[in-house]
């Protein structure tokens, strides 16, 4: 019986060592450069404000040495704006791996704190429409 409990310990820690949680990316849009997807598992909506993480995979390294970005970002959808709020810049494709910058709070940090109104034909305001259901 111990020997069933210990290789039981065994199983699970692999599980959680070899297959760990990872984010449900939904692909948002497609470009020539990038592909943009939203998570949209981690939505967090608070009246009209929502909050939500969004990721730019490139299909080639950018100069920076970047392969993706993510971004936390805050859209309000009574005024159809929205600010960034953190941004997680990796050398590796979807957002993986130990090699990353990260820059949070940039609202609070930036002399640039101000909404961002996108243009009702840009490709933001169908982001803002999407994520508010609008």
């Amino acid at each position: 019986m111990k020997l069933l409990g210990s290789r039981f310990l065994v199983f699970v820690i692999c599980v959680f060592v070899f297959f760990p949680c990872h984010s449900k990316w939904e692909k948002f849009r497609e470009h020539l450069v990038f592909t943009e997807y939203l998570e949209l598992e981690s939505v967090k909506k608070i009246n009209d404000i929502i909050y939500v993480w969004s990721m730019i995979d490139f299909k080639e390294q950018q100069q920076n040495g970047n392969l993706s970005t993510k971004f936390y970002s805050k859209y309000d959808c009574s005024k159809k704006r929205y600010k960034i709020l953190s941004i997680i810049e990796y050398k590796t494709s979807m957002g993986r791996g130990r090699d990353f910058k990260y820059t949070k709070n940039i609202t609070n940090e930036s002399n640039n704190s101000k909404w961002i109104y996108p243009s009702s034909d840009s490709t933001d305001y169908t982001k803002i429409k999407f994520m508010c259901n609008t």
